[in-house]
C-alpha cells in the first residue's frame, strides 16, 4: 500500500510559487502620499460645505452676517476650516481636536499647492447655505458677497504636488462638487 503524502520538494516548490506570487503583489500596495492628501483634501472641502449647509450663517440682526460662512482657507501648504470673522474653528468628527493649520507638507510631504480657473485669484474658498461655492475675502468684503458676484463663476483647480507626482482636485461652480 502507497501512502499518499506530499515530498518535501513538493512543499519547497509550493513555497517558493506563493513567495514569487507575494512578491509581485506587494508593491502594487503601496500608497501614494500625494493621491492621500488629495483624498484627505478633497473630503474636508466636502466637510467645509456639508458645515455651511446645515449651519446657515444668515442673520437678520448682523449686517456682516456673510463674514460668518464656513470656509476652507489656505495658507502656504496648511488649511482651516474656519467660520471666517469669529475664528470659529470646525471640530474633526474623529479626534474633536479643531481644524486649523493641518499641514499638508507635514503630513504628506506636498511641497506645493497651486491654484487656477475659478480660483487663481483667490484661494479661500466659501460655501452658502446651498453649498454653492464662493470665493475671495470675506474679511474684506464690504457687502454681502452674492451681490458682489463672489459665486465661484468657473471650476477650480487645486493641484498638489510633492516634486515628482501631482494630483488635482477640481470644485464645480454652481454645485461645489469635488472631484479628482
Amino acid at each position: 500500500m502507497m501512502r499518499k503524502a506530499f515530498t518535501l520538494l513538493e512543499l519547497v516548490f509550493v513555497i517558493v510559487v506563493i513567495g514569487i506570487l507575494a512578491a509581485m503583489i506587494i508593491p502594487s500596495t503601496r500608497t501614494n502620499p500625494v493621491a492621500e492628501a488629495a483624498i484627505q483634501l478633497q473630503s474636508h472641502i466636502r466637510y467645509a460645505q456639508h458645515l455651511a449647509m446645515v449651519d446657515d450663517k444668515f442673520d437678520t440682526a448682523n449686517s456682516n452676517w456673510y463674514k460668518n460662512l464656513w470656509q476652507i482657507a489656505f495658507n502656504g501648504n496648511q488649511y482651516s476650516i474656519v467660520a471666517n470673522n469669529n475664528g470659529l474653528f470646525a471640530k474633526d468628527p474623529l479626534t474633536q481636536n479643531d481644524m486649523q493649520n493641518i499641514d499638508l507638507n507635514a503630513d504628506f510631504g506636498i511641497t506645493s499647492i497651486t491654484y487656477s480657473g475659478g480660483c487663481a485669484a483667490e484661494k479661500d474658498i466659501s460655501f452658502g447655505h446651498l453649498g454653492r461655492p464662493i470665493t475671495g475675502d470675506l474679511n474684506a468684503a464690504t457687502s454681502h458677497v452674492l451681490s458682489l458676484g463672489g459665486l465661484l463663476t468657473a471650476a477650480c483647480v487645486i493641484t498638489l504636488t510633492n516634486g515628482s507626482e501631482t494630483e488635482t482636485i477640481t470644485i464645480s461652480p454652481e454645485t461645489g462638487y469635488t472631484r479628482r
